[in-house]
C-alpha cells in the first residue's frame, strides 16, 4: 500500500469518525480527529509525486472539509461543522 492510500485511507476514516460523532463528542476529541487528519493531509502534500496520485482529488477535497469544520468547531457550531464533513466525504467519494 502506497503512502497517498495510507493516507487517504487515515484521513476518511477520521471523517465517517467525525461525521458519526460531532454532536455527543468533547471538543478535545473531535479537535484530536481533526489534527489526525491534517497531519496526514499534510504529509501526502508534500510528497513529491502528489501531483501524479489518483489520491490527490480526494485527499484535497477531505484535507479543505477537515479545514472548514475546524473553523466551525472553534465557532460552536458543531451542525455547519457536520456539513462540512459530509461534503467533503461526498466529494472525496467521486
Amino acid at each position: 500500500m502506497g503512502i497517498y492510500q495510507l493516507c487517504y485511507l487515515k484521513m476518511h476514516s477520521g471523517m465517517l469518525f467525525l461525521a458519526g460523532h460531532t454532536e455527543d463528542k468533547e471538543k478535545e476529541t473531535l479537535l484530536k480527529a481533526l489534527s489526525d487528519v491534517m497531519d496526514a493531509a499534510r504529509k501526502a502534500m508534500a510528497g513529491k509525486s502528489f501531483a501524479r496520485s489518483p489520491y490527490r482529488a480526494p485527499i484535497a477535497a477531505l484535507a479543505a472539509g477537515a479545514a472548514a469544520a475546524l473553523a466551525y468547531l472553534e465557532q460552536g457550531e458543531r451542525k455547519k461543522m457536520r456539513e462540512e464533513i459530509l461534503t467533503a466525504l461526498n466529494a472525496a467519494a467521486k
